[in-house]
Formats: C-alpha cells, structure tokens, sequence
C-alpha cells in the first residue's frame, strides 16, 4: 500500500498518537507491518514519538497480507501486549485497528478481493473468534477501498467498527469516553441511562463535544461488549509459584516498561502456559508474566512482597485487600476459623467478591449483593491485624511443606 493510501494510514495513525498526547493518556500501542514481510515495528509503547519515527522504515512494497497481519497481532496481544484496564463496570481488553485497502492478497487475482474468496472466509471466522475477546476496528485507506471486504469483517466482530481515516482523532477519544461510560454505569448502577443524562452528566467529567457524548452513548449500548470474560481459566494454581493473593512488585527480569505504574499487584491466577502467572496491579491493569521456567528459559518477572493493598479513593473493596468474616457470614469454617484473614483476588460489579484463605480455600462471597455483606474489610495499618495474617500464612505455608515431604 503506497502513494494516498499511505499518506491516509499514517495521518490517521498520527492523529490517534496526538490525541492520547493530548488527552495525557497512556495507552501502550504497537504497530504491525503486513506487505512484502509481515513484522513487527514498534512493540507496545506508550512513546508516540518512538513510534511516530518508526513509519520512516516502512517500505510499501509486495502484496498485501492481511490474514498474517492480523495472527501476527493478536499473537503479540495474546504473549506479551496491550493489558486489561478495568474501569469497573467495563473491561476494556486491548484493541485491533486495522488500516487498510480491505484487499486481503495481491489485487490482481479478482476472486481474492470478494467476501466469496476461501481468504476472506478465514478472515471472517478469525474476526468472528477473535472478537469477542479483542475489539476490531478496520480503517479503510486509498483510493478505492474494499469497504464491502471491511465492513463484513467489522460485522462479524463483537463490536466491531468501521470508521473513516478522518475519523480517527475521535476514535482515540475513546479511551477517554470508556471512562465517562464506566463513572456513569457505576453512579446510575441499575438504572437506565438515557441520552439526556450523558448530556447532563458529560460535562462533570471534562469538555466534550456532540461526537464524545455520541460515543459514550454508544459504549453504552454495547456495555456486553465490555463485560468480564470467564476467569476459570486463572485459577489453576501450582506449587513452585506464588499463590493467589500473594503480592508482587516487578522482578529482576523485569521488561515492560511502567505496566505496573512502579507499584504494587495481587496475584490473581496461574496461566494455562507453564511459568507464567497473572497479576492485577493497584493501578486496575492486569497482565501475565514469567515467574520460574517456562519450558525455553528461566525467567522472573516478579518478586513478592508484603506490601498491603489500601482502599482506592472512590472504591469500597479491591484486588488485594484484607478481609476477615462479617456480620452476615453463613458459611461455617470455610474460611479455617473467626480469626482468619483472606485476601480478595477478584471484584465483580454486582456486589461479589473472590477470596483465598490462608488455609488454600476459595470462593465468592456477598459484598453489598442485596445489601448483604459476608465480609468486612481489615486495616492494613493495624499492626495486630499484619501481625496475625503473616503469621496465619507462615502457618499453612508450613503445613504445606510438611505435607509436600511427607509425600516424598
């Protein structure tokens, strides 16, 4: 893709970068070249001016190859990109922008420019799969666009988009509107939200315009879109790894910039992949890292900590805090006793919460569900209280090496 449908990509790619500048967003963005050679120039960065400069080595040369454009991204999301923000009630995954002329291989084989082609079919049934975790957004560019091509893709994903290259200042602002949508949906919690209330309401947040409160209309009308993905899958937990609700700061490995805004994060699962393990950073993020050998390398990415996680302003309960049994408790000795502190590893909107207990048990208790409180919330700043949790883990820790040698 050269000559106009260049000039177009890079304005619009531009144009995202100056908005989140202007915005003081942060977002981390990578840019993936698909052409003559499919590869990576620019790995997630929230640098715009690195990545600006990285479009002075694109060569537009070769067909286009869309279909490995598009694995290649999601191979880089899925291994070591983007991040999960949760801005509750939404969790906004990271997103694909695809910019193109919608043709998915060399022009001058007609079949391969229809939605008849057996290249669009994988394309569709990729967009189709992949969307419903990762948003899709295609941005025709040149001089005669497949919109027909784009827009079945933009169909076929969960949410999908088609948006014109001048759109894409305002499509930055996103990032900025999914915050509004989730300040509202949380202060009108069960209550329907009308046009007239974001109109109302926009302006407590910041400056917007007719397109901004058009957009946080949108978001949500498709808050489905946005909603959490089942996490069954980070709840595996292995021997040699930190266990969930352990706290963690960045590693002697450490190589991901400032995911972790140079704080601190819970454990929240182990991956499915061996040496990696999930965490949720104070900073509501939450991504995988190395943690021991994960079949090519020894690696840590992490290191634990003892640090407790204190309320954020605005929230009742977090990822990390300290619970112990509360007034409306029914649950008997799950939680191994009256004293026992555990540590809350996963917060739903609907007033439920996920907790570990010292003695390796966990479940979901009721956190404001029906006003019902199965739990209350401990101070991180009672020395007794710190002083008993570590000592309820060095307790069971113990147990747990006994029992590990025993079976030996």
């Amino acid at each position: 893709m050269a000559g106009e449908g260049f000039r177009q990509m890079k304005k619009a790619v531009f144009d995202i970068l100056d908005e989140y500048s202007a915005l003081n967003l942060d977002d981390n963005v990578a840019v993936i070249a698909c052409g003559a050679e499919t590869k990576v120039l620019h790995y997630f960065s929230n640098d715009y001016t690195s990545i600006k400069k990285c479009f002075k080595s694109i060569d537009c040369i070769g067909p286009p190859q869309l279909e490995a454009g598009i694995d290649l991204t999601l191979s880089c999301i899925k291994h070591r990109g983007g991040g999960t923000v949760y801005l509750h009630p939404l969790e906004i995954r990271p997103r694909v922008v695809v910019i193109s002329n919608g043709n998915p291989t060399d022009k001058s084989d007609p079949k391969e420019t229809t939605t008849n082609s057996k290249t669009f079919q994988r394309l569709f049934s990729l967009a189709e799969r992949e969307g419903k975790v990762n948003p899709f957004t295609f941005i025709p560019v040149g001089n005669s666009p497949n919109y027909c091509l784009l827009g079945a893709l933009a169909i076929a994903a969960k949410g999908g988009r088609l948006i014109g290259w001048k759109e894409a200042r305002q499509y930055a602002r996103l990032s900025l509107n999914f915050r509004v949508a989730g300040k509202l949906l949380s202060q009108f919690r069960g209550e329907t939200l009308t046009e007239d209330i974001v109109r109302t309401r926009y302006s407590s947040f910041g400056h917007g315009d007719e397109d901004d409160i058009n957009q946080v209309c949108e978001i949500l009308n498709e808050k489905e879109v946005y909603g959490k993905l089942c996490k069954e899958n980070m709840q595996k937990q292995y021997a040699s790894m930190p266990s969930i609700g352990t706290r963690v700061r960045r590693g002697k490995d450490w190589q991901y910039g400032n995911q972790d805004s140079y704080g601190v994060g819970t454990v929240t699962g182990h991956c499915d992949k061996a040496g990696w393990i999930f965490v949720e950073w104070d900073n509501g993020q939450t991504f995988d890292y190395r943690y021991g050998n994960n079949g090519l390398m020894e690696a840590y990415d992490l290191t634990v900590c003892d640090e407790p996680r204190h309320i954020p302003e605005n929230q009742t309960i977090a990822t990390g805090c300290l619970v112990r049994r509360g007034y409306d408790w029914q649950w008997g000795d799950q939680d191994g006793s009256e004293e026992s502190i555990g540590t809350v590893y996963r917060v739903e909107d609907r007033g439920e919460v996920y907790v570990i207990w010292p003695n390796g048990v966990k479940s979901n208790y009721r956190f404001g569900y029906k006003n019902k409180y199965d739990l209350l919330l401990c101070d991180p700043r009672d020395p007794e209280i710190m002083q008993l949790y570590q000592f309820q883990k060095e307790m069971f820790s113990d147990k747990k090496s006994t029992s590990s040698e025993n079976k030996q």
